[in-house]
């Protein structure tokens, strides 16, 4: 506010120093006036000018917050996780929900006996409701490298490049189409591999999401059990729940199996 009125002061203090010059110069009274309006008036376009031009750019934390940065402003936004396939989504979307239940029925354990179990299973369910993301992950690599395509049109387009190998003359020409029929023939078993391990990865991950369901409504019955008994004197029975959760352990055994075999089969030359 202050430096604002700075240059305003300075240019009443020259209209009238220049009112009084022109009126010792004997300019008469409606002369001097209009001529020390005028000096006031340069001085403040000369300052306002002179501040235009030297004003400093505007800071970084003067900047209206955006929640973005400058890279992000210059490149658009960050490149966001991609989303999984909707086949391979809606088992995330269950084992998460299971592992919430049974983090909740952990939270509101009436019975110290059973607490400690069941925090036990809802660490296990979170952590392997966490691990079927990867599982996810690998559907979604099989789904961008082309293996849903119908590989019997591949095993078809081999076909008639051996045919018409078969039908030329020894030679140059007749080597490539053999070069090209093998290419064909080991794409088409590849993507038959992949299409293979999709459906397994697929699979597995439906049934270690329902077995995460029944841990959690084994945890559920617990506490019906435990609410319904004399918790001290009869302690809790987790062998159902103890089952649940070693099925839940093999399944994501199998679904690491599986990725194991995708990393082979992305690297395999099919003989």
């Amino acid at each position: 506010m202050g430096s604002r009125l700075l240059p305003t002061a300075a240019a009443a203090l020259f209209a009238v120093a220049g009112s009084v010059t022109a009126l010792i110069a004997g300019a008469p009274t409606a002369i001097a006036l209009p001529v020390g309006a005028g000096v006031g008036g340069l001085v403040w376009a000369a300052y306002a000018i002179t501040h235009r031009l030297t004003r400093p750019a505007p800071s970084a934390s003067a900047r209206p917050a955006t929640g973005r940065t400058d890279s992000q402003d210059a490149d658009g936004p960050t490149d966001a996780l991609p989303e999984p396939p909707a086949d391979a989504a809606r088992w995330l979307t269950r084992a998460a929900a299971a592992a919430d239940r049974l983090e909740h029925q952990c939270r509101h354990s009436p019975s110290a006996s059973l607490w400690p179990a069941l925090a036990t299973a809802a660490t296990s369910v979170r952590a392997a409701a966490d691990r079927l993301t990867a599982a996810a992950h690998a559907v979604r690599v099989i789904d961008t490298s082309g293996a849903p395509a119908d590989h019997r049109v591949l095993y078809g387009e081999q076909e008639r490049l051996e045919e018409e190998a078969l039908a030329l003359p020894d030679g140059p020409l007749r080597r490539a189409k053999q070069d090209a029929a093998l290419a064909t023939g080991e794409r088409a078993a590849t993507l038959k591999r992949l299409t293979e391990l999709r459906q397994l990865l697929i699979t597995t991950m439906e049934a270690t999401a329902l077995r995460l369901e029944a841990a959690a409504e084994r945890g559920a019955m617990l506490l019906s059990l435990q609410a319904a008994t004399d918790a001290s004197t009869v302690p809790p029975d987790l062998t159902a729940l103890d089952h649940e959760l070693d099925a839940v352990q093999a399944g994501l055994d199998t679904l690491d199996e599986i990725t194991r075999s995708l990393h082979g089969t992305a690297g395999e030359r099919p003989g």
